[in-house]
């Protein structure tokens, strides 16, 4: 079995430079419907907002403290996770994938985040209407 996909595997720690950036311009999150899937991330349905400085500190310690994998999910995903700058625009998405992973720019990074909280983090998906068991 071949495993030059290998190669194109980010480090944990490429991904955590580029989430801290990333992070650090965030201003709002989307939950948008649909996975890697999904389409356009502007096209999407939303399905839940955090705008609040307080929940998107939670939703992004909650969404970057864990394990990376090296690996992927092959699956698409079921939600999305999108962030956005003060003006609007989109500046990353993560894909949700197993109640325990998130694929951060999936075609980007080959790499799932197996987060630390998957029960916190289902609860907060949960608590604004964006995941139902």
């Amino acid at each position: 079995m071949s495993l030059e996909w290998l190669d194109d595997v980010a480090s944990g720690d490429e991904i955590r430079i580029w989430l801290d950036e990333v992070w650090g311009r965030t201003e709002a999150a989307l939950v948008l419907e649909g996975g890697d899937d999904g389409g356009p991330l502007a096209e999407r349905p939303v399905l839940g907002e955090v705008c609040d400085p307080e929940e998107l500190a939670e939703l992004r310690a909650l969404t970057t403290a864990g394990d990376f994998l090296d690996d992927i999910c092959r699956c698409y995903g079921s939600l999305t996770l999108a962030l956005l700058d003060a003006e609007g625009e989109f500046i990353g998405s993560g894909s949700y994938h197993g109640r325990t992973d998130i694929a951060w720019e999936r075609g980007r990074f080959r790499n799932n985040l197996q987060v630390a909280d998957p029960a916190g983090l289902l609860d907060f998906l949960e608590r604004r209407g964006a995941y139902r068991r």
